[in-house]
């Protein structure tokens, strides 16, 4: 693999030189949204709550997300930095590195466990269906896992290829799926009546969770904007609509065959070959996604040399193909609860710190060193109330608002007017390097 194809440094600001067009990122995005637990999150509401009050709660949950990716997406467009890099200024060089770049890694890689294993279940159900081969869904999941692996070593690029065959493909399947299982069981399974087993919060909350980590690292994707308004296009055209639509279709699917197994549902209908097909694209472009922007974490984490994100990349998924084996998927719900929990304490905190501190200007955003004790503190609070209370994306504005009273009584160091200062430590820094 050349320097030239593959995608080497992983936390360098992406110069102005370097960035895309929102098209080709909307497709990213919607890459993204368009996977198996996209259909899954449909499935799991209607098997909760009546057919037409799930879909409103995902719907909310959804645009919850649209809104808080674009905003928390500006500071990735404004500055060209990679999420972790940007919690420098939050909660200081060594809070960024052990704590939050940790706790993305966390999260992505726990994605990539979920999806692989999704996709090894699909891959085997279709091989024992249609050819009689019962092959164990561990040894799928390896062998896709590993081939989805090759792609993220590749970087940003090999992604964008990647969705403009995948995103369509699946769309077209899934349509062409609940077209099929409406004349095999009809449209009146939609209004059988179920046990609610979670409330329209609850639901709401759910659909956040199947997004979480996409939204408070929204960065890694839109530090490729060229600005602001390319975000907000193409976030809403990326991951809106996609949402939406396999949230229903995945809904209306569980509903009318009573299988809460999408790719048992496509099989059933008639469409194993295209089904599988579909399913498996579809887990390669999240997966990709979320084992890149995962090592893009652990570079930070571990100090590792720039140029060495392909090789952390490559362990990162490796973890995430051994979660796949052992049955994460098997306690999806609970696993979402802890990630939203500690993942979405971080967005609060940097949207308080950036939009309100920071005043939203990108020449008042700075690194600074060592800990910042406003930013710590006001997580590590946030994260215990979250689990205390359940709260998922409420945690966002519970973080926001105790970071903004804590850094009443702890001022920040990342406030504007500490700014030429920690240049000029980090200038004086760098001279001493030169000098060594």
């Amino acid at each position: 693999m050349s320097e030239r194809k593959v995608e080497a440094n992983a936390l360098t600001p992406k110069t102005q030189d370097e960035r895309q067009s929102w098209i080709s990122l909307a497709f990213v995005q919607a890459g993204i949204c368009v996977c198996v637990p996209s259909f899954l999150e449909g499935a799991l509401l209607a098997e909760a709550m009546p057919f037409r009050q799930a879909i409103a709660a995902g719907i909310v949950g959804n645009v919850i997300v649209v809104i808080l990716m674009s905003i928390l997406g500006f500071i990735g467009s404004d500055l060209g930095r990679a999420s972790c890099t940007l919690a420098e200024s939050t909660f200081g060089t060594k809070g960024a590195r052990y704590i939050i770049s940790a706790v993305y890694a966390i999260n992505l890689i726990g994605w990539f466990g979920i999806n692989n294993e999704e996709c090894g279940m699909a891959f085997s159900n279709f091989m024992d269906s249609a050819f009689g081969i019962p092959i164990p869904y561990q040894f799928s999941s390896i062998g896709w896992g590993i081939i989805m692996l090759v792609t993220a070593v590749f970087g940003m690029s090999a992604i964008e290829k990647l969705n403009y065959i995948s995103v369509p493909l699946l769309v077209i399947v899934m349509f062409a799926g609940t077209v099929m299982a409406t004349k095999t069981y009809g449209f009146s399974s939609l209004n059988n009546e179920v046990e609610q087993t979670m409330s329209f919060a609850a639901g709401v909350g759910l659909a956040f969770d199947f997004y979480a980590v996409g939204v408070i690292t929204a960065a890694d994707v839109t530090r490729f904007q060229k600005s602001r308004k390319d975000t907000v296009k193409s976030t809403l055209v990326g991951v809106l609509p996609m949402a939406v639509v396999n949230l229903t279709l995945g809904a209306m699917l569980a509903k009318m065959s009573g299988d809460y197994n999408i790719s048992s549902v496509l099989i059933t209908v008639g469409l194993p070959l295209m089904g599988v097909l579909s399913l498996v694209l579809s887990t390669w472009t999240t997966n990709v996604s979320n084992a890149y922007c995962a090592g893009l974490n652990l570079v930070m984490t571990f100090n590792t040399p720039d140029n060495r994100r392909r090789e952390v990349t490559l362990i990162c998924g490796i973890i995430g193909i051994a979660l796949g084996v052992v049955g994460v998927l098997g306690r999806i719900q609970d696993v979402l609860d802890l990630l939203a929990y500690l993942v979405c304490p971080v967005g609060g905190v940097m949207l308080a710190d950036y939009f309100i501190i920071g005043k939203g200007k990108p020449e008042n955003w700075h690194s600074v060193k060592g800990w910042n004790p406003a930013g710590v503190i006001s997580w590590v609070i946030s994260v215990f109330f979250c689990y205390l209370l359940k709260i998922d994306y409420m945690g966002i504005l519970f973080s926001a608002i105790l970071y903004l009273i804590l850094e009443r009584f702890i001022p920040s160091q990342s406030r504007p007017e500490n700014k030429d200062k920690s240049d000029a430590e980090g200038l004086g820094k760098e001279e001493g390097d030169i000098l060594k």
